[in-house]
């Protein structure tokens, strides 16, 4: 009898997670998922490689940081515009226009000469993607309900990276064969081709989310009725929604001191092969969708916080765990291990910046946070290659580690469940 009613729960809990898998692919998120799929088969054939790309056309470890970190400057004007007019003018239009001229800049890196026109495609990226983020996170948000959302946003990270997952392995393998400034030639190229094609769909398939009451122009004398909107925005904000964005802030900034250099670690510290690191980012993206699809639904019902703190507690605990690896299965084990540990609350920690902000103020908050998190990874990223090129490999890990211990601290002692959940 026992055993009968387990079976029926479970059969029951399966029937609602295949339901809310249905429901969010359809509509714009299904569009957004289709399209950053295709986006997500090319991209993953050059962003795990970048490092070695920017090393092979001349740069250096601080390089390597300079060109995240000048992105990150240049985004700031841009993301306050986009976010405001993706408020004002809606978000399609921005969505798609941005798509089509981020596609174009892989042909820059496809055929850069030296890593200095690495360093022009990413200011120019910086620009194009200012205007378009707070427009994309703004129409995934808007095409969200607060009771599937955490779902929502698993499978919008589930679905293209499972299309994209065995890129890393492919690109690997062409280096080790071809090296790495012929591999990532063709990796770029297949950005442009594949990247024109998102775009093109999301122009012809996108619902405009926001009802557009008025025209907008901006002028030097509007320039005032911009800032007075952000700071209309930033008072709306609750002070829990400020204390976690507190803890979010640090995690950024960790995350941007090692995310670019676990390949410089792999390949320069271990001495393991591209195809080796491109076999274990592969089998990192399986862990990953796998994690975010069993914990999505929980999240949406037994609250968002628990998944949160689980991630925030155990992420620093793998990053001090990566700089002792000495070897191909260390390196597998560890970092499955920090993906399992970001993964666990990825869906509820996106779902929680929907469930905190109001609707009519999502597009300049994600403007805001664009321009912190980009800000803030980038000067991680500039911060991770000083170390990198003055302590060595591991260093960048380390202080990581110690700046998400004590954003787990704050957010362990503050956060709590929203009151409501904004629609």
């Amino acid at each position: 009898m026992f055993v009968d009613h387990l079976k029926h729960r479970e059969v029951k809990q399966m029937t609602q997670t295949i339901r809310k898998i249905r429901a969010s692919l359809t509509g714009n998120l299904g569009v957004m998922i289709a399209t950053t799929g295709l986006w997500t088969v090319a991209g993953n054939l050059t962003t795990p490689f970048f490092a070695l790309y920017v090393l092979e056309l001349g740069g250096s470890y601080v390089n390597i940081g300079e060109i995240y970190a000048l992105g990150a400057m240049i985004k700031v004007i841009p993301g306050f515009l986009g976010g405001y007019l993706a408020d004002k003018v809606g978000r399609k239009r921005i969505v798609y226009t941005g798509t089509y001229l981020l596609a174009s800049l892989a042909l820059i890196r496809a055929f850069a000469p030296s890593y200095r026109w690495l360093v022009l495609a990413a200011m120019l990226e910086a620009v194009f993607m200012g205007f378009r983020q707070p427009s994309i996170s703004s129409i995934i948000g808007d095409s969200t309900d607060p009771e599937n959302r955490a779902m929502g946003y698993a499978l919008m990270i589930v679905g293209p990276q499972l299309v994209g997952m065995m890129s890393p392995s492919i690109i690997g393998v062409l280096m080790d064969s071809h090296g790495v400034r012929t591999a990532m030639m063709w990796g770029y190229i297949a950005v442009f081709a594949l990247g024109s094609i998102a775009a093109y769909v999301r122009q012809r398939h996108l619902e405009e989310t926001l009802t557009v009451s008025e025209p907008v122009t901006l002028s030097a004398g509007s320039l005032g009725d911009v800032v007075d909107n952000f700071r209309e925005t930033v008072d709306s904000l609750s002070g829990q929604f400020k204390a976690f964005l507190l803890a979010d802030f640090i995690f950024t900034l960790a995350l941007g001191l090692g995310d670019p250099y676990y390949v410089t670690y792999a390949t320069e510290g271990v001495k393991l092969s591209s195809s080796q690191w491109g076999f274990i980012t592969s089998l990192v993206l399986l862990a990953h969708c796998a994690t975010l699809i069993l914990v999505a639904g929980p999240s949406d019902t037994v609250g968002r916080v628990k998944f949160v703190l689980a991630s925030m507690i155990s992420w620093p605990v793998t990053y001090i765990l990566y700089t002792y690896t000495d070897g191909f299965l260390a390196v597998m084990v560890v970092r499955i291990a920090i993906t399992l540990s970001a993964a666990v609350g990825h869906p509820a920690w996106s779902a929680l910046f929907v469930d905190f902000c109001p609707r009519e103020h999502r597009g300049r908050f994600n403007a805001l946070t664009t321009v912190v998190w980009s800000m803030l990874y980038g000067g991680g990223n500039y911060l991770g290659g000083v170390l990198v090129q003055n302590h060595g490999v591991g260093a960048p890990f380390r202080v990581a580690a110690a700046f998400m211990a004590v954003g787990a601290v704050i957010a362990v002692f503050i956060l709590k469940e929203p009151e409501k959940r904004e629609e």
